[in-house]
């Protein structure tokens, strides 16, 4: 397994008995070898329950991440805790996958830029023969994995993750002329067997595995060297050896060869494959090539818990859920389930404890007046603000346009949807309104009269009057604070989506200050105007940069899913809360989020709180848990 230097000296069996009994350490070379790595954080996903079209698109899409590099080190690191809800206690274990390569950003797995995860892991304090002391006070050992079968199931290694506390994998691309040199060497010796009178099966397959390797290595194949080291550590002897031996049985069962070597502990802990040192020593080879590479698919985690998440229930498998929405690609959220599904719920729990466990603003538009009633209002911190009927709101469009919130041909197109303006009209519209000098909508609805633009005053002098005028004229809202506007009194619908639009844009401003939440519920009464929908998809697009969440709640997607940019919202949301669904539901949501049939005959008969997450690339059923204390102050009825 391992190739020492050659030691000529007469005594050294006394030598390492002496080393053994931890009476002389021999001097070496604790430096390790700098080896300069750009570090990512990769993006995990559940595998073991996926098709098997979608296994061996992960699969692919590692060996061409092998292929696009010449030198690749795989970090994988448990943290096994517990999650308390209610006194009672989950096991949890968080996984975090690194990729550090010489190369630029390989571009696979949703790849985070991230600083080197290996600064921060405790140094050796002391080495025994066959493990080592750390600086946090635990013991390490490292097993080294030294010989493989032919056969191994793809994503392997996870079988590890549950008693694993880190996982070190290197690749090393042999030099392309070497590689195929030594794969027709040991095809040539492999074919040799043949001429033999006992030829086994085993020896068959070896040698047309040999030959189809022959033909690819330095084409659409790489032969890389691999290393393979699994670290465990315990407060005691006795939890390493049970660690230990767990491990050995599982790669027993795989027919794997694993050792603990000794008096090299430390040097295997700092990830070296090769040392000079006063007993040198190279970690004895394997070699693989790219395209057999699937079984080490590493990037796996099979329940969603995100480190520095919010509690929000179990999933199917009885284990928690812990979401954040930071982990994903973009922080844009969906919540969709009929009345009396817990949407109303769901919702509010997850404000309740994101706010408590981030420092996070929230703001919002609640149309029918959930979240601004005192209860709700006191435990989410939020400031409510009631708009009613003949209230001056000072949300003038214009001025949102001379402030920058919002460019002024979307501003012509905005205007065009709420007061109904026909659609050869718009483009005269949007001419007028962007060479337009008014400070204020009034002063525009004034120039439309002095060019006598009356087939476009027949639709906007609307402005003017009551209830719309009240909407425009007037200060604008101090917004200072977490603010959620409840608009359940404004009994026009029409109204709302006009209030509801400028109110986003007011927010807007505040959003770009960065890391604010905007919840927009009752979303569907947005979705007979594709302008509105544009809007709310433009402040979230904006706001990622800034650190915002968008969150978009509706009962009725089949409406929101019928225009282009409602569809963008649902689609490209990261993360979506499906709860209990009409009938009327089941083709959008087999469309948006590619649901098998199982999965939607379960949202149609699911009890409330019940559903299915989809957050990136997980998807599980979930069942929100709500505490007594949040049940009292959130219910909106004895159901969930």
């Amino acid at each position: 397994m391992f190739k020492y230097a050659p030691v000529t000296l007469p005594y050294l069996s006394i030598f390492l008995e002496l080393v053994e009994m931890g009476l002389f350490k021999p001097k070496t070379d604790n430096k390790p070898k700098v080896e300069t790595y750009k570090w990512y954080e990769v993006e995990s996903s559940p595998f073991q329950l996926l098709s098997q079209e979608d296994q061996d698109r992960l699969t692919g899409n590692f060996t061409q991440l092998l292929n696009s590099v010449n030198e690749a080190v795989i970090y994988i690191r448990n943290t096994f805790d517990f999650y308390e809800y209610e006194n009672n206690q989950y096991p949890v274990i968080i996984t975090k996958f690194y990729f550090g390569t010489k190369e630029n950003s390989p571009g696979f797995f949703n790849m985070r830029e991230t600083a080197d995860p290996l600064v921060k892991r405790p140094t050796v304090v002391y080495e025994y023969p066959d493990k080592v002391a750390l600086s946090d006070g635990s013991l390490a050992k490292v097993l080294v994995v030294y010989s493989y079968p032919d056969y191994l199931p793809d994503g392997f290694l996870f079988e590890y993750y549950g008693i694993a506390d880190e996982i070190f994998l290197k690749f090393k691309q042999v030099d392309q002329y070497k590689s195929i040199k030594m794969v027709s060497a040991a095809r040539l010796r492999a074919e040799s067997l043949l001429a033999g009178s006992r030829v086994t099966p085993e020896v068959e397959r070896k040698v047309q595995k040999l030959r189809d390797l022959s033909m690819t290595v330095g084409g659409s194949a790489r032969l890389f060297e691999l290393y393979l080291y699994i670290i465990i550590k315990g407060k005691t002897d006795g939890e390493l050896l049970e660690k230990e031996k767990r491990i050995k049985e599982i790669a027993n069962a795989r027919l794997l060869s694993v050792d603990v070597p000794k008096y090299i502990q430390r040097e295997l802990y700092e990830f070296k494959t090769s040392m000079t040192a006063f007993l040198s020593f190279s970690v004895e080879k394997n070699y693989i090539d790219s395209i057999s590479a699937g079984p080490f698919y590493p990037f796996i985690s099979e329940d969603l818990i995100d480190e520095g998440g919010v509690f929000l229930g179990i999933s199917g498998s009885n284990s928690p859920v812990v979401f954040n929405p930071y982990s994903r690609n973009n922080y844009n959220i969906v919540i969709l389930g009929e009345t009396g599904s817990g949407k109303s719920m769901t919702t509010k729990v997850f404000l309740r404890r994101l706010r408590k466990k981030m420092s996070i603003g929230i703001n919002g538009i609640d149309p029918e007046n959930e979240y601004v009633k005192d209860a709700v209002a006191k435990e989410l911190g939020i400031t409510p603000v009631f708009i009613k009927p003949g209230q001056k709101l000072g949300l003038d469009l214009m001025r949102f346009v001379r402030e920058g919130f919002i460019d002024a041909t979307d501003a012509s197109e905005l205007i065009a949807d709420l007061y109904y303006v026909p659609q050869e009209l718009r483009p005269r519209l949007r001419r007028l309104f962007v060479s337009s000098d008014a400070d204020t909508i009034f002063q525009f609805v004034d120039e439309l009269k002095e060019n006598k633009a009356e087939d476009l005053l027949k639709y906007l002098d609307a402005i003017e009057s009551p209830p719309d005028s009240y909407v425009y004229d007037g200060i604008p809202i101090d917004i200072t604070g977490n603010t959620v506007f409840g608009i359940k009194e404004l009994r026009n619908q029409r109204l709302k989506v006009v209030v509801s639009s400028l109110l986003t844009l007011l927010l807007q401003r505040k959003m770009l200050s960065g890391k604010q939440l905007l919840f927009v519920d009752e979303a569907w009464i947005f979705s007979e105007y594709p302008s509105v929908l544009n809007l709310l998809q433009e402040v979230a697009r904006r706001g990622r940069k800034y650190g915002d969440i968008f969150m978009y709640i509706t009962q009725r997607p089949w409406d929101v899913y019928s225009t282009p940019e409602g569809r963008t919202i649902l689609e490209q949301a990261a993360t979506a809360i499906l709860l209990r669904q009409r009938a009327a539901a089941t083709e959008v949501l087999q469309k948006a989020y590619n649901l098998s049939q199982a999965e939607i005959d379960y949202l149609l008969s699911a009890n409330p709180g019940q559903g299915i997450i989809r957050a990136g690339n997980y998807k599980l059923t979930l069942q929100i848990l709500v505490t007594k204390e949040e049940l009292e102050k959130f219910s909106t009825s004895p159901a969930i």
